[in-house]
């Protein structure tokens, strides 16, 4: 297919909104498991079931208003690739110190910490394609899948607004038996107290209002282009890359590779590659206008992980395939079994990096024990 000029402009006013809105939330979903994990701090934690929620509820419109079909809900192949893949980025992005989208805001930040992370996670990539062709597709990949096509509830004969209507009622029942009305209608109010003055300007807005955009803005996505995703396109930037040290046909030998470009009309940078630009630009600009925006110069000591957990991201989102935000957003959001089986692997990846790699204190099981030893 060829690319009209509308979808690139598309492409990066979707980039732009995502990079602006996740720099002002500091929205990281590695921080959202790893604070919980290690401090039980879950402010993070709710933005992201507060995207999940709207992401849910957004998809069931669209599909129920006929403005998509089921075929496009984003959803890969069902197997032991998935927990494997899920796990290992989980490890990798706690190592980095950042998911794939917050390397993207916080390269847009200044941190040069993170363009070391992109970069690392695009040779991760190129590593795998080269591995797996001619070694991993036969030997690795295809055992370890259970069904070679995905699977979406969705695809359940019932009305597509069912069953995220019930998953969503059952968060908002927890959420009430937790906080009580009062303390859930105080938390959606508080979400709305970055907006007195000129919101632009501030540092910060309640993540759980800028979860709940994002989700309507991948909704709307969506249904004008495609599902957001991250380490899909990074891909393609890295064989644009390499295309232009080795040549065109280099790419194009390469199995994985060259389905990457099956689309193209020839090897170069598409609309998705282009959101993924816009968003290290949007929260360029974020940080701009808050004035939170220095060159911040890496920590030799730190270098290792940045290198170290980039690659395992890049070859690992390949495996899976996918990032946290593609299988969080399009992948949970759209009901798909292969993405809930990542997610479980990566919350697994990253509480084996917080718990046995860097030892953060387990304050959750610390306080479970002393819970127990006052009964």
């Amino acid at each position: 297919m060829f690319f009209i000029l509308d979808m690139f402009i598309l492409a990066g006013i979707f980039g732009f909104l995502y990079g602006f809105l996740l720099q002002k939330a500091d929205f990281c979903f590695t921080a959202s498991l790893r604070d919980w994990i290690s401090v039980r701090d879950s402010r993070i934690g709710k933005g992201v079931l507060v995207l999940i929620a709207t992401a849910m509820i957004g998809w069931g419109i669209v599909l129920t208003l006929g403005l998509a079909t089921v075929g496009e809900v984003w959803s890969m192949p069902i197997g032991f690739s998935n927990l494997i893949g899920g796990v290992l980025f989980g490890i990798g992005m706690t190592i980095a110190g950042s998911c794939a989208s917050g390397a993207l805001y916080r390269a847009g930040m200044g941190y040069i910490q993170f363009w070391i992370v992109i970069a690392s996670m695009m040779i991760g990539n190129l590593l795998f394609a080269l591995v797996y062709d001619p070694w991993a597709s036969d030997y690795v990949m295809e055992p370890l899948q259970l069904a070679e096509g995905g699977f979406t509830l969705f695809q359940l004969n019932l009305p597509f607004l069912l069953i995220p209507l019930v998953i969503v009622a059952l968060m908002l029942f927890i959420a009430f038996r937790q906080f009580g009305w009062s303390g859930v209608w105080q938390g959606a109010k508080d979400s709305l107290q970055d907006f007195k003055g000129n919101p632009f300007t501030k540092s910060h807005w309640d993540i759980r209002f800028v979860a709940v955009l994002l989700g309507i803005i991948a909704t709307i996505q969506f249904v004008v282009m495609s599902s957001i995703s991250i380490t899909g396109p990074e891909t393609r930037i890295a064989g644009v890359l390499l295309s232009f040290v080795f040549g065109d046909d280099f790419v194009y030998q390469n199995t994985y590779l060259n389905g990457m470009f099956a689309d193209f009309p020839t090897i170069g940078l598409g609309p998705e590659e282009t959101l993924v630009i816009f968003m290290i630009v949007g929260a360029f600009v974020s940080a701009i206008l808050s004035k939170s925006f220095r060159i911040r110069k890496p920590k030799l000591a730190r270098m290792p992980y940045a290198v170290g957990g980039g690659l395992l991201m890049g070859i690992s989102s390949r495996m899976a395939p996918g990032c946290n935000i593609a299988n969080v957003i399009p992948g949970i959001g759209g009901l798909s079994i292969s993405s809930l089986i990542v997610v479980i692997g990566m919350a697994v990846g990253v509480f084996i990096a917080t718990a046995y790699i860097f030892k953060m204190p387990l304050l959750l099981f610390q306080k479970m024990d002393f819970d127990d030893s006052g009964s």
